[in-house]
C-alpha cells in the first residue's frame, strides 16, 4: 500500500479495524483544531481575523476551556466581542437579528474540522478506487456509524463510476450492519442483565459499553 501525506492518517485509522474509522479521524481533526487555535496560532493576523469574524459554537468553546489555557481565550474573546458589536450593534434592529443568528450558528474550530473531514472522507473514496491493498482493509473495518456511512455513500456516489459504486455500496453498507447486528445483541445482553433471571449471567466489557457505544453509533459525532 502506496503512503502519501493524505493517505497516512486515514491507513493508521482503518488499520485499527476497531470501531468507526471515521469517527477516530474526526476526533483527530477535532484535537488538531483545537491545539492549533489555543496555540502560537492565535497570535497570527490571519487567524484571529477568522476566530473574530466566525467566533466559537459552545461545544468548542467547552473544549478549549478544559485545556486550560483561559489566557488564549480570553484573548480571542476580546477581539472576537469587538468584531460582535461591530457587526450586531452598530445598524438597526433587523439588521442586528440577522447579524446575531449569523455569529451565533458559525465555529472556528467545526469549520477547520469540517473541511479536514470533508478530505478525509473523499481521500478514503479514492484510495478505494485506486488501491488495491486498502480495499481490503476498508472491507475488513468492524463497523461504520450512521452519519460517517451517509457521508461516504454520497462521496462515493458523486465520484465513483458505475462499475466502481455498487461494490463501494455493498461493502460499505455490510460492514455498518454487520456491526448493527453486534451492538443490537449487545444492547439486547445490556437490557437482559436487569432481569432476575439473568443475574448470575456474566456481562463482557462489550454489553457494559452497549449504551455509550450505540448511542455513538447512530448519532457519532459532528462530521
Amino acid at each position: 500500500m502506496s503512503e502519501k501525506i493524505y493517505t497516512i492518517p486515514i491507513n493508521l485509522s482503518f488499520e485499527q479495524k476497531c470501531g468507526c474509522p471515521l469517527c477516530r479521524l474526526y476526533e483527530q481533526a477535532r484535537n488538531n483544531a483545537l491545539e492549533y487555535v489555543t496555540g502560537a496560532a492565535m497570535m497570527e493576523p490571519d487567524v484571529r481575523i477568522e476566530t473574530n469574524a466566525l467566533g466559537f459554537c459552545r461545544e468548542h468553546f467547552g473544549d478549549m476551556l478544559g485545556m486550560k489555557n483561559r489566557l488564549s481565550v480570553a484573548l480571542m474573546l476580546e477581539s472576537h466581542m469587538d468584531e460582535v458589536e461591530k457587526k450586531v450593534f452598530s445598524h438597526d434592529g433587523k439588521h442586528a437579528a440577522k447579524e446575531a443568528g449569523r455569529v451565533a450558528e458559525s465555529c472556528f474550530v467545526c469549520s477547520r474540522i469540517e473541511e479536514h473531514m470533508s478530505h478525509y472522507i473523499s481521500n478514503t473514496v479514492h484510495m478505494f478506487r485506486s488501491d488495491p491493498e486498502f480495499r481490503k482493509l476498508y472491507a475488513a473495518q468492524e463497523i461504520f456509524c450512521l452519519p460517517h456511512l451517509a457521508a461516504l455513500l454520497k462521496c462515493a456516489e458523486d465520484r465513483l463510476g458505475k462499475k466502481e459504486y455498487p461494490e463501494f455500496l455493498r461493502i460499505s453498507v455490510a460492514i455498518a450492519e454487520k456491526g448493527h447486528a453486534a451492538l443490537r445483541e449487545d444492547l439486547a445482553g445490556f437490557t437482559r442483565s436487569f432481569d432476575y433471571r439473568f443475574q448470575n449471567e456474566p456481562k463482557t466489557e462489550r454489553v457494559k459499553a452497549s449504551v455509550d457505544n450505540t448511542v455513538a453509533y447512530l448519532a457519532s459525532v459532528k462530521k
